[in-house]
């Protein structure tokens, strides 16, 4: 199948593409959603480390191309033994602080918990979706767990920048940054989605080449 193929046929892109879309309406709807939807958000970024993290756990077989640990080369077992936990970490710390900071100007009262539940149920359900494909088109492939720690962060960087740009310039929050965020995060999920861009053979004992 072409790229654009496997993207239209891809239920997880779907579903991305129709959450976001949900929250612009609900923002056009309410704009007082904004906090909640931001809390969403951050919500969002947690869920693609969590799942990347079991992704990395769980490789069965792992690249280490260039990668090293304590200053020499590091091997496939100590990659996949350090690498996951130091990401959890990593990027645990990042999220905390990222918490803080949404915490002083986006108040946790102010959250629509009811809307919250809902969307976080769909948003679980999208990585769900996606970190089954990778577990079963890939379970036979080396994956290079080096570009997996960095890959979250570039999905992530530009979406919340994007979505945090009023606050830091002291605009009224618009509709316009909501459409912005979307168009990042859709454009994320497809630079950072392996099984679109690679041209790959199905193997009859499961998995891709």
């Amino acid at each position: 199948m072409t790229p654009i193929q496997k993207i239209l046929r891809d239920p997880a892109f779907w579903a991305l593409a129709i959450l976001n879309v949900f929250f612009i309406f609900q923002f056009k709807d309410n704009p007082k959603q904004y906090t909640t939807i931001i809390w969403l958000y951050w919500c969002q970024s947690v869920l693609l480390g969590v799942f990347n993290f079991f992704d990395m756990f769980t490789l069965k077989s792992t690249k280490v191309d260039n990668l090293n640990i304590n200053g020499h080369p590091a091997t496939a077992k100590e990659a996949k033994g350090c690498l996951p936990i130091f990401f959890l970490f990593h990027y645990g710390i990042f999220h905390l602080v990222y918490f803080v900071f949404l915490a002083i100007d986006f108040k946790i009262s102010s959250i629509d918990f009811t809307l919250l539940k809902w969307a976080l149920l769909g948003i679980t359900t999208n990585q769900l979706i996606n970190f089954i494909q990778n577990k079963t088109s890939y379970k036979n492939v080396p994956r290079n767990i080096g570009t997996m720690f960095i890959t979250p962060y570039l999905r992530i960087v530009p979406m919340h920048l994007t979505i945090l740009l009023p606050k830091f310039l002291g605009w009224t929050p618009a509709i316009t940054f909501l459409i912005l965020k979307t168009v990042f995060d859709i454009i994320g999920h497809l630079v950072t989605t392996r099984y679109y861009w690679n041209k790959e053979e199905f193997r009859p004992e499961g998995g891709y080449i």
